[in-house]
């Protein structure tokens, strides 16, 4: 397969006389399905090299970018002629994200105190994580990195990002234990947390944790999402399994603490107002949550198994009358359920029944009963997979 010149060669190119290269012309540029249909011709072996070169011509690229915005931002043009910084000039006009214009800027001011790298990097041979990894231990210890700038150079082109990340950990310990030490418990102790709800109800989540902390959400949530990776019928993406995962651990907390407890006895708990014909689906209106509409079938879903209190109230919904909270899914029967079920019935899952709802298979607001023949017990995700779809099949559990 034949590769088209680098942007840098392309340029220069132009201005040598070749003239102007003009993206999308059918003359210059092949067309995607020509390349689809290139690839899909390639032989096994010739595909696995590609792929390799193909994967070197962007670290290469990426080398040449930092480059040239490195000469950019020494001639000030952004400031020049449009007036923004050379990071707000990145977002802008090649939409960047703020961290990763940030970084691309930062990278391209070390280049030029880091010739052995940033050879080796035009050449292709240093992956782009790597070469911004070097750029910020460059900045970290100046005079000692440019000792040992050729040896990081030559390490860059045959280490795993991983392993260099390890290199350079030790590296700065050598260098400045104290002040590696200290950088450490200062990263621990600005762990961030940010939970936003947005102007729409959506909750938008960001922050950061040190490497401990980080490890810990890590293996909780990674070990939630081991058991849907064991159904082949599950093809959502990782992001929306971590999510799941978030939610269920968090979840499972609500349902199992015994020592954290609010105003008036209650144990952190969330309340949805809801009128009955909403519920049942007599009237087409969202229910609400703090003032947002939720999804129906998520409301249905939470009332399968959870404690009621009927609210009456009058024309201007002031409360008049509060009935006695009670369980859709009384603890006895939660009892007998764990024991006939084991865990999840949804065929081929299996999961432990300390991550399962108790689900009414007719659902008491349409009629349905609550006892053994009418309830199973679903793990969350196919709790929710159930009333989304409607499924009414369920495997048999053995007595």
């Amino acid at each position: 397969m034949c590769y088209q010149n680098s942007v840098v060669d392309r340029a220069m190119e132009s201005e040598l006389g070749g003239g102007p290269h003009v993206p999308g012309t059918p003359e210059q540029e092949t067309q995607p399905e020509e390349i689809l249909e290139a690839i899909s011709r390639l032989p096994n072996d010739v595909l696995k090299d590609t792929v390799v070169i193909a994967k070197r011509l962007i670290d290469r690229t990426t080398a040449e970018l930092a480059c040239l915005v490195a000469e950019l931002d020494t001639r000030g043009l952004t400031e020049i002629d449009e007036g923004l910084s050379t990071t707000a000039w990145l977002r802008h006009r090649c939409r960047m994200t703020p961290t990763e214009a940030s970084g691309t800027l930062k990278t391209a001011r070390t280049l030029a105190d880091m010739p052995t790298i940033l050879a080796n990097a035009l050449d292709g041979q240093v992956p782009a994580r790597s070469l911004q990894m070097l750029s910020q231990a460059r900045d970290r210890h100046i005079e000692a990195f440019e000792l040992h700038e050729a040896v990081f150079g030559d390490a860059a082109t045959w280490l795993s990002v991983g392993d260099l990340r390890k290199a350079i950990s030790h590296w700065d310990q050598q260098v400045d234990y104290e002040l590696t030490l200290e950088d450490t418990q200062d990263s621990q102790e600005r762990a961030e947390l940010f939970f936003t709800k947005t102007y729409m109800g959506r909750w938008d989540v960001s922050g950061g944790f040190g490497v401990a902390d980080g490890n810990v959400i890590n293996t909780a949530l990674r070990g939630y999402i081991q058991a849907s990776y064991l159904d082949p019928a599950d093809k959502r993406p990782l992001p929306q399994r971590l999510a799941e995962a978030a939610v269920s651990i968090h979840r499972f907390w609500l349902d199992h603490n015994a020592t954290v407890e609010t105003s008036g006895g209650e144990k952190p708990h969330i309340t949805v107002v809801v009128d009955y014909k909403t519920l049942v689906g007599d009237v087409d209106r969202l229910p609400e949550l703090d003032g947002y509409a939720i999804d129906p079938e998520t409301l249905r879903r939470w009332a399968c198994d959870s404690g009621i209190v009927r609210i009456i109230t009058d024309a201007e919904s002031q409360p008049i009358d509060v009935g006695r909270r009670t369980r859709t899914i009384p603890p006895s029967l939660r009892r007998a359920l764990e024991l006939r079920d084991g865990g999840c019935t949804w065929e081929g899952c299996g999961a432990p029944v300390s991550w399962c709802d108790a689900h009414h298979i007719i659902h008491w607001a349409d009629g349905g009963n609550t006892n053994l023949d009418n309830t199973r017990l679903l793990c969350r995700k196919h709790h929710t997979r159930t009333h989304r779809t409607d499924r009414r099949i369920l495997v048999a559990a053995e007595p």
